[in-house]
C-alpha cells in the first residue's frame, strides 16, 4: 500500500553520477523514494512479522520493472550500481526484497530537524563514526554474497563458487577481491551455457590449483557426462593397412 504525503529531493542529487546515469536510474531511484515507508510499519517478510523503519519498503526486480516499463535486467543492473555505491542496501527472500535507503533519515527529516542537527555540530559525532563503520562493514559482506546471489539461485552453483573462492583466498597472493569475481563470473558465461558446465569448469580449476577458469578438458567433460566435445576419429581401413606394414617389417 502506498502512503499519502510527498518526498523531498534534495539538490545533492544533482551531484550523484549514479543516480543521473540515465533516465532508467534516475526512475528507479524516484520509485524507491515514493514507495519507501515514512513511519514504523509491521509487515510479512520471510514468512516473520518485521517491522519496516522509515526508509525502507519490500519489492521486487519484476514489481519495479512492470511498473516503470523497464526491463528486469536492466532494473537488476541498477539496484546493483545503487548498492554498490552505497545508496541503498538489500535483504533478499524467495520472493522479494527488502531495500533500505541508507540515507533517507538524512534527507528526508523535517526542517527542524535539520536546524537541531547543524546547531548540536553531533556532539556525538566519534560514536557515529563508529556506529557507521560497523553498519558499512556488515554491508560489505552482504555485497560480497550479493555478487554470486545475483548470478545465480542454484545452490549447487553457489556452493562450486564459493569453493573456488576459498581455494583462491588459499595461495599465496591470491586475494580474490570483487573485481576478480565480477571478471570470473563474465568468463564463466563465455565458457558455458548451462550451471552443470560451469559448476564442471569450476571444480576443474578446484582440482588442478588454478587461479582461472578454462574450457573443460575432454576426460572432464566424459567425466561429467557432457558429449558436446570434440571426439576424434580415425581411418580404420588407413589403419589395418598401417598395422599389416608393419607386421612385415615395411614400417
Amino acid at each position: 500500500m502506498i502512503e499519502q504525503g510527498w518526498i523531498k529531493l534534495h539538490r545533492k542529487m544533482l551531484d550523484n553520477p549514479v543516480v543521473w546515469k540515465d533516465s532508467d536510474h534516475l526512475s528507479v531511484w524516484i520509485y524507491l523514494l515514493l514507495n519507501a515507508t515514512h513511519k514504523d510499519m509491521d509487515v510479512l517478510f520471510k514468512s516473520k512479522r518485521i517491522t519496516l523503519k522509515p526508509g525502507q519498503l519490500i519489492t521486487g526486480r519484476k514489481s519495479i520493472a512492470s511498473q516503470l516499463s523497464i526491463s528486469d535486467s536492466k532494473v537488476k543492473r541498477v539496484l546493483l550500481a545503487f548498492e554498490s555505491d552505497q545508496q541503498i542496501d538489500r535483504q533478499r527472500s524467495n520472493q522479494n526484497r527488502l531495500i533500505t535507503i541508507l540515507n533517507w533519515c538524512e534527507y528526508q527529516q523535517n526542517d527542524q530537524q535539520n536546524d537541531q542537527q547543524v546547531t548540536s555540530k553531533r556532539p556525538a559525532s566519534d560514536q557515529q563514526v563508529t556506529t557507521n563503520k560497523n553498519v558499512k562493514n556488515d554491508k560489505n559482506e552482504r555485497m560480497k554474497e550479493n555478487i554470486y546471489s545475483d548470478y545465480t539461485e542454484n545452490p549447487n552453483l553457489l556452493k562450486a563458487l564459493k569453493d573456488f573462492e576459498i581455494m583462491r583466498n588459499s595461495m599465496k597472493n591470491g586475494k580474490f577481491t570483487d573485481q576478480a569475481k565480477k571478471l570470473l563470473l563474465t568468463e564463466l558465461n563465455k565458457l558455458a551455457d548451462t550451471d552443470e558446465k560451469k559448476i564442471a569448469i569450476l571444480e576443474q580449476s578446484i582440482f588442478n590449483g588454478w587461479k582461472g577458469v578454462f574450457p573443460l578438458k575432454q576426460g572432464q567433460a566424459q567425466k561429467n557426462g557432457f558429449d558436446n566435445f570434440e571426439k576424434r576419429t580415425y581411418d580404420t581401413a588407413s589403419l589395418k593397412e598401417k598395422l599389416l606394414k608393419k607386421g612385415r617389417g615395411e614400417l
